[in-house]
Order: structure tokens, then C-alpha cells, then sequence
């Protein structure tokens, strides 16, 4: 499998991380973050507080070891927030992949060209790949429920529903 570059938004980083998706990651995409997006996922000022969010810590530990790469865009948007706006523009100057998962910016960044995964979106893709199963990506989808698009969520079932029918009926099983 050839693994594509990927500009990171804060949406996709901190809903993979709450349910546990950030490690499959690795296996699809190098990931490019922007500042913008590095400043929203570390939220804590070391400063005031010694708190750091697990989201945080995850993504210290990835950008630390080599697996998550800083780069810039050279004209980011004055669109929705600033991690926001500075991903798509990522995106948008390199061609890259946008991991997204906030609905509004997802359907702008879609409408300008550019190839987006949401969270519900990437567990489908796991689960037609074989890393997971129909059962875990369903899991997934549900843990997502209060956090995510119900647009998106519904899609991703579909998806995963019907590849499973697909694949019983190629096994010659059914459910």
C-alpha cells in the first residue's frame, strides 16, 4: 500500500485519539501538522499548569519520535479557526490528504478539491482494509456519536454494513 502525505486538522487528531484510531494512522498517511494545529492540540500553558491532556501527550510522543512532521502553508485561509484554516491550506498547496473531522470546514475543503477523511470515514477504510472488524468499526462509529456528525456517522455505517453483506455473500455466509 502506498502511503499518501496528509495535512492534520485538530478534529481528526482529537477525536482519533479518544478512541484509540491514531496508531493505524502510520500505516495510511505521513502526516504533516501546521503550528496552528500543534498550538490546539497542546492547549495547556506549561507555564500555569503541569495538566497535559492525553491527546496531548500522544501527539508530543509522535511528533517527538519522528512520526508527525511540521510544515507550514504558505497562504493559510482566514477561514473558520486558525488550525482549521491553516490545514486546508496545507491541503490545498500540496495536494494532499485533509484528516478532518469537523463537518462545516470537511464539506468547504471538499467544495474547493481536496481529498478529505473524517474520522467516521477512516474507520470504514480500516475495516475494508482488514485492520479491523465490522464489529470494531461499528464500535468506533458509536463511540463518535456525541462528537461527531450524524451526516458522516450514517455514511460510515452504510458503508460498513454493506461491504459486510458484501463479504458474506462472497463467503457464501450470512448473518
Amino acid at each position: 500500500m502506498v502511503i499518501q502525505d496528509a495535512s492534520l486538522d485538530t478534529s481528526f487528531w482529537v477525536m482519533s485519539s479518544k478512541i484509540g484510531l491514531v496508531p493505524y494512522l502510520f500505516d495510511f498517511f505521513r502526516v504533516h501538522y501546521c503550528q496552528a494545529v500543534a498550538d490546539e492540540i497542546i492547549t495547556t500553558d506549561p507555564e500555569t499548569t503541569m495538566l497535559i491532556y492525553p491527546q496531548a501527550m500522544l501527539f508530543r510522543v509522535m511528533r517527538d519520535d519522528g512520526r508527525l512532521h511540521l510544515v507550514e502553508p504558505e497562504k493559510p485561509l482566514h477561514l473558520y479557526g486558525v488550525g482549521e484554516a491553516h490545514a486546508i491550506a496545507l491541503a490545498r498547496e500540496r495536494n494532499w490528504v485533509l484528516l478532518i473531522n469537523d463537518s462545516r470546514p470537511l464539506q468547504f475543503a471538499q467544495s474547493i478539491g481536496i481529498f478529505c477523511i473524517s474520522v467516521p470515514e477512516f474507520c470504514v477504510l480500516l475495516y475494508t482494509q482488514g485492520k479491523i472488524t465490522e464489529a470494531a468499526a461499528l464500535g468506533y462509529l458509536k463511540r463518535l456519536r456525541s462528537t461527531t456528525s450524524p451526516r458522516l456517522l450514517n455514511q460510515a455505517e452504510q458503508v460498513v454494513n454493506e461491504f459486510a453483506r458484501s463479504q458474506n455473500r462472497d463467503s457464501g455466509t450470512t448473518k
